[in-house]
């Protein structure tokens, strides 16, 4: 039996999105993983292919846009899109801010949200990163850290920025 404390769980900023990892492996026997995200419009993924894990997105607040090998799908509040791994996929904030939950099946790759994150000495409810484009720089270092988990990005997001007319 694990007992979650969400207010006592560390708090990152991981691609512009506050994130805490509420269930890990070791809470689960190694099943699942669940991770409470929320973030501001704009805020977005590069395209990327896991190998072993399938995410599904359960939207709480706002909506999210998913994509998944060329067919874009809206995902607001009360619905939840589910990618089944090895199939490319990315997802963007398409409200003024969105909060969700990921869940990870199997666990293991929540170590990559701990790993490549900045610890955050903020309240999960506190504001929002401002998102940004992804340099060159910071997706190789992602790249790096999600090499030994079995995913590779294979492409910039699919989505204009904010403020694109594309």
């Amino acid at each position: 039996m694990t007992r979650l404390a969400p207010a006592d769980t560390p708090v990152y900023n991981h691609v512009d999105m506050l994130c805490r990892i509420l269930l890990s492996g070791a809470d689960t026997g190694g099943a699942f993983s669940l991770v409470e995200e929320r973030a501001a419009l704009g805020a977005m993924t590069p395209r990327h292919v896991h190998a072993r894990e399938a995410e599904t997105f359960i939207v709480l607040d706002g909506a999210l846009e998913g994509w998944c090998e060329g067919r874009t799908t809206l995902v607001e509040a009360g619905t939840l899109i589910h990618l089944p791994a090895s199939r490319e996929h990315a997802f963007r904030i398409a409200s003024a801010s969105a909060h969700f939950y990921t869940l990870i099946t199997p666990a293991g790759f929540e170590s990559f949200f701990r790993d490549s994150g900045v610890l955050l000495a903020q309240p999960f409810d506190g504001d929002v990163p401002v998102p940004g484009p992804m340099t060159p720089e910071a997706a190789a270092r992602l790249q790096e850290l999600l090499e030994p988990l079995g995913c590779t990005i294979t492409g910039p997001p699919p989505f204009p920025l904010p403020g694109d007319d594309a």
